[in-house]
C-alpha cells in the first residue's frame, strides 16, 4: 500500500484538505501519514535547556492529542501520525522522503501576497522545493470522483510526463485530457502528430490530445482557465521544472486570475524527467 503525506496546522483549510486526502486515498487504496510540524518555542524567558526541553515536550503532547482528534474525525483509511519540531517546510519534505510517500496533499488559504493567495505560504514553498508531487486543494473544495484529469503541456516532454500521470489515472479509471495551447505563430503540427502517434501507442487508452487556439493578448492562466470551465475536470496537472517556472506562470498573473485558478485541485510534479528525443 502506497503512502500520502498530509501536513496540517489544524486550520479549517487544513481540515478540508484532510477530508479530501481521505477520499483520495480511499479511491486509490493508499494510506495516510498525518504530519504536524512547528518551530520550537524558544524565547528570552526559556533559554535554559531544561525549560526548552519541557516546552517542546508539552507542545509535542498537545499536538499529538490534536492529531488524534482530527484523525478520528476525518480519516477512515489506514493512517499514522507524526509530530516534528523544526522548520515546517523542511520537516514536510524530510518526512515525505523518509516515509517514501508518493504524494503530499496540502490545503490552501488566503493570506497576503500573491503566492499566499495562490497556495498559502507553506504550500507554495513545498511545491517549489519538493521533488515529491504535491496536490494543492483549494479552500472549501470537496472531493469529487475524478473522471477527468487535465494535463497542460507545450508538447515538449509529453510522453515522459504522461508516464507519471497514467498510474494515477489508471487507479481512478480517469480520462487524461492533454491540453496544448496552440499559438498561430507556433508551427507545431509535426510535433502534434508525433505526440498523437506516441499517445496511441501507449497501453493506457483513455488519453485525448486537445488543441486550443491561443492568443498573446491573454495570459496562459486565463486561457487554461477557459478550457477548465468548458471541460469541468476534477484535477489539473502541471510539471514545473524549477522555481522560476512557478514564479513565471503564477506570480506574473493578476490576483483575480489566481483566485479563480485555485478553485480546482492542482497536482504539481517536479521530478527530474529525462527529455524525450
Amino acid at each position: 500500500m502506497k503512502t500520502i503525506l498530509v501536513p496540517t496546522d489544524f486550520s479549517t483549510n487544513a481540515n478540508n484538505a484532510l477530508k479530501y486526502a481521505n477520499d483520495f486515498a480511499k479511491a486509490i487504496n493508499n494510506k495516510i501519514i498525518l504530519l504536524h510540524s512547528y518551530p520550537p518555542l524558544v524565547g528570552k524567558y526559556n533559554m535554559i535547556p531544561g525549560v526548552v526541553a519541557e516546552d517542546i515536550a508539552i507542545q509535542k503532547k498537545s499536538s499529538e492529542k490534536k492529531l488524534e482528534k482530527v484523525s478520528g474525525k476525518y480519516i477512515k483509511v489506514p493512517s499514522s501520525h507524526l509530530v516534528k519540531a523544526g522548520d515546517p517546510i523542511e520537516e514536510i519534505i524530510d518526512a515525505a522522503q523518509k516515509s517514501k510517500s508518493q504524494l503530499i496533499i496540502m490545503g490552501t488559504h488566503g493570506a497576503s501576497g500573491l503566492k499566499r493567495i495562490l497556495f498559502g505560504s507553506n504550500t507554495s514553498d513545498v511545491i517549489s522545493k519538493s521533488n515529491i508531487p504535491v496536490l494543492a486543494v483549494p479552500q472549501r473544495y470537496r472531493f469529487k470522483k475524478i473522471k477527468t484529469i487535465v494535463y497542460a503541456t507545450d508538447l515538449t516532454n509529453t510522453i515522459n510526463e504522461l508516464k507519471h500521470i497514467i498510474p494515477i489515472a489508471k487507479q481512478l479509471n480517469a480520462t487524461i485530457e492533454v491540453l496544448n495551447l496552440n499559438y498561430s505563430y507556433d508551427l507545431n503540427e509535426d510535433k502534434k502528430q508525433a505526440v498523437e502517434k506516441k499517445i496511441k501507442a501507449l497501453s493506457y487508452k483513455k488519453i485525448k490530445l486537445i488543441e486550443q487556439k491561443a492568443t498573446l493578448e491573454k495570459t496562459m492562466i486565463e486561457q487554461v482557465k477557459k478550457y477548465l470551465v468548458k471541460s469541468k475536470p476534477q484535477l489539473l496537472v502541471m510539471f514545473p521544472e524549477d522555481k522560476d517556472w512557478f514564479d513565471k506562470i503564477f506570480i506574473s498573473s493578476k490576483t483575480e486570475e489566481l483566485a479563480n485558478q485555485i478553485k480546482l485541485p492542482l497536482l504539481s510534479i517536479r521530478k527530474k524527467i529525462v527529455k524525450s528525443k
